[in-house]
């Protein structure tokens, strides 16, 4: 029976170097030698092999069988995620059910700070539970380009919004992948996802703000905030604790969503920024 070795060059950190060589490979040809994903993964399963088999001396049945796994991991359920995403968000722009989301958002508040921390923030965080995989990015992103904003902030908050679900992604798989592959029990692994991830969490909103507006902006809107910074890490918290992660990307954003549309109605910025709020005070009259 093959036994795995950890450490096969005896360097621990020379030999975690060389286990990472697919994972930089795979990097470097998506960005600096814009290979298609196709080709990059092709070549870095054929780096992974060799790796596999000249370094760690890994049996030739076992690199296919591990290959297999993830070719079928990555087809069920990321590949089966990822199509229906993609299908429900262009059945509703079809249906023109896209337009009454954004149409629904855009009426909680003119401001841009608030439109950023409801889209890109919580309604991000929705997205990435149910659909994950860059999907969030894209969509948000145009809808912030649809009120105002420019198309590289917008791609920028979106991705900076990012950091507070990514880590959890589409119902939980890289929790539930991590845990198993790393051979730690689920309890475990939540217990330290809470640990290191939802005290950053707390500090998304405020860094969202601080970009987009600087510390004026975070003056202005601290009630916001503070409101939804620990109410969506807690949430967070609360799910990853009791329920698991599979669900800590879906009540987090909801709770965030609707405690946020509610706090709207007895709370705006004395200050408004964006386009569209100026043609609202202009409509006022200035008031």
């Amino acid at each position: 029976m093959w036994q795995q070795t950890y450490d096969p060059l005896g360097n621990l950190h020379l030999s975690a170097l060389v286990a990472a060589l697919p994972i930089l490979f795979f990097l470097v040809a998506l960005t600096f030698l814009k290979l298609k994903g196709l080709t990059a993964a092709v070549a870095t399963l054929a780096i992974s092999i060799i790796v596999s088999s000249v370094i760690f001396h890994m049996p030739l049945e076992k690199i296919l069988a591990a290959a297999l796994f993830g070719i079928l991991g990555g087809l069920w359920p990321i590949g089966y995620i990822v199509l229906m995403a993609v299908w429900l968000y262009r059945l509703a722009v079809k249906s023109g059910k896209f337009e009454v989301i954004r149409g629904s958002i855009a009426t909680i508040s003119d401001d841009q700070r608030i439109q950023v921390i409801l889209i890109a923030f919580c309604f991000g965080a929705f997205l990435e539970g149910a659909a994950g995989f860059g999907v969030p990015i894209a969509i948000c992103a145009a809808l912030l380009v649809e009120l105002g904003f420019k198309p590289i902030k917008a791609a920028m908050l979106c991705l900076l919004a990012n950091a507070a679900n990514g880590a959890y992604g589409a119902i939980g798989i890289p929790i539930l992948v991590g845990a198993r592959q790393g051979g730690v029990s689920l309890a475990d692994m939540s217990a330290m996802m809470i640990a290191i991830v939802q005290l950053s969490t707390l500090f998304v909103p405020l860094l969202l703000i601080l970009v987009l507006d600087g510390y004026r902006g975070v003056r202005e809107t601290w009630p916001v905030l503070l409101l939804i910074g620990v109410l969506f890490s807690g949430l967070q918290t609360l799910t990853l604790y009791f329920v698991g992660p599979e669900l800590t990307d879906i009540v987090a954003p909801l709770g965030s969503m609707g405690t946020l549309a509610l706090f709207m109605l007895f709370w705006q910025p004395k200050r408004f920024t964006g386009k569209m709020a100026l043609r609202r005070y202009h409509r006022s009259g200035g008031r």
